[in-house]
């Protein structure tokens, strides 16, 4: 990662100072840029040394030295620095850390944070299209959620932004505290708790407590916007006066959407928010799930004083980012490339996507669905449910991708049987599944594409727009 100031630029000492590090070396020269991979560096970085559970950064030292970095922030003195400035601390993340928020503490900038086990970038970018009407709004882009990332976007925090949407990823427990420190949202939002990360925390309700971690820096007078139906949230707002619920399937709650229909270029509905009622709202995504991301972009809307007309355009100017739902026809046949990441509540989403696109065309439904990350020793059971979900929804064929991914194949066949499956466990191997799908798929088709990122199931439609 590799991020320029995008305010003051300070010195070496300023940085120091900023992060809690005690300064070795001369201190008045300026840092343009911070970078934590030495590949990256340029003339006028600061490098930071992080230790990895592979890579020690402290290792890179005379590397960087010789690419022009004016200094380096270490947890060590590290071997080769000569002459160049180290700015000592006892841990370079936790440092980092310190940087972002001190650095970026003046901004003006109101702050959102978003977080959740499904659905936090399409939330993050459907607030931020509704805070796009009223202001200047920054927000984390990418892979920049982490306690790595969110530290290193904020230094790219304009001082002249009205609005700062962050989202927070984790691993762990304590990481959206650390998060949420760094942070100080005025607004904190959780947008699912699901079975992400199960692998690690080991039940959802050790998800949902780290999760509700966000509250940790939430500002006195600030709100707290949780999934409304969701239990293990339910007892927060009994306790907390800050806590808004918005919700699809709940009503007579603060924020709840009702009357959903959609078709060719999106969804509509009406929505209840805080006992007034919008109706014929319009957003141009597919899906009951993207409703509930514009349900929140809506209230987050309300709640920092957007009028309804403003928000009724920032829903409807929201566009998808990076691989999500992406659809194009290619000799006749429909493809929706959903590939950035997979867990068992987004595949059920995919699938009411894939039967919601499929009902105004004539043909067949097809599933390319691979494998699913960080599920623990549920990982078989909830593969095998996802299958036996896809085939009661009335998916007429199924393609598995990936090792993990035989077990959604048994779970479609339980119910459909084996003839209507196709398994390519290799997944290095992207043109034995598309070959298998152009054999399947014909004009009037519907075919979507899930898996976890690290699959890469684009891979797949890359290779299938070549054969149809």
């Amino acid at each position: 990662m590799k991020v320029r100031f995008a305010n003051n630029i300070p010195t070496i000492k300023e940085i120091a100072d900023l992060c809690g590090g005690r300064l070795i070396g001369d201190g008045d020269r300026t840092v343009t840029s911070v970078c934590t991979d030495s590949r990256e560096t340029e003339i006028g970085a600061m490098f930071i040394a992080i230790v990895g559970e592979r890579v020690d950064g402290h290792i890179f030292i005379e590397q960087v030295k010789k690419a022009g970095a004016v200094c380096a922030l270490c947890s060590r003195i590290p071997e080769g620095a000569g002459d160049l400035p180290i700015i000592l601390v006892d841990d370079t993340v936790k440092a980092l850390g310190r940087l972002g928020a001190n650095y970026s503490k003046n901004c003006r900038a109101r702050r959102v944070g978003v977080t959740g086990s499904v659905g936090k970038t399409t939330t993050k970018e459907f607030i931020a299209s509704v805070l796009a009407t009223a202001g200047k709004v920054w927000k984390t882009e990418g892979n920049f959620n982490s306690t790595i990332g969110l530290p290193m976007s904020l230094l790219t925090l304009p001082e002249d932004a009205d609005f700062a949407v962050l989202e927070m990823g984790m691993t762990g427990p304590g990481e959206i505290k650390l998060l949420s420190d760094i942070a100080t949202p005025e607004i904190g939002v959780i947008t699912t708790i699901g079975t992400a990360h199960m692998e690690l925390l080991g039940s959802r309700e050790n998800i949902a407590k780290a999760k509700l971690e966000i509250k940790s820096s939430l500002a006195e007078n600030g709100h707290l916007l949780l999934c409304g139906n969701e239990p293990l949230l339910a007892d927060e707002g009994k306790s907390d006066p800050r806590v808004s619920y918005f919700s699809t399937d709940v009503e007579n709650i603060d924020y709840y959407a009702y009357n959903i229909s959609s078709d060719e270029g999106g969804m509509t509905f009406d929505a209840s928010c805080l006992g007034n009622h919008l109706y014929d709202l319009e957003i141009p995504a597919i899906g009951k799930h993207n409703v509930a991301a514009a349900l929140a972009g809506i209230a987050v809307g309300i709640m920092l004083g957007i009028d309804e007309e403003r928000i009724r355009r920032g829903i409807l100017a929201y566009r998808s980012v990076g691989l999500r739902q992406q659809m194009t026809d290619i000799g006749g046949v429909r493809i929706i490339s959903d590939c950035y990441n997979a867990s068992p509540e987004s595949m059920r989403a995919a699938a009411a996507v894939l039967t919601s696109v499929a009902s105004r065309r004539n043909g067949k439904t097809v599933a390319l669905l691979g494998d699913m990350l960080e599920l623990g020793s549920s990982s078989a059971d909830l593969h095998f449910a996802v299958g036996k979900y896809f085939a009661e929804a009335g998916i007429d064929r199924l393609v598995s991708f990936g090792e993990r991914a035989e077990k959604i194949a048994d779970g479609f066949a339980s119910v459909k049987g084996d003839d209507l499956v196709c398994r390519f466990p290799d997944r290095s191997d992207a043109t034995a599944p598309a070959r298998a799908l152009a054999a399947i798929l014909e004009a009037g088709d519907t075919l979507i594409l899930k898996a976890s990122r690290l699959i890469a199931a684009e891979r797949v439609a890359a290779e299938l727009k070549n054969l149809l």
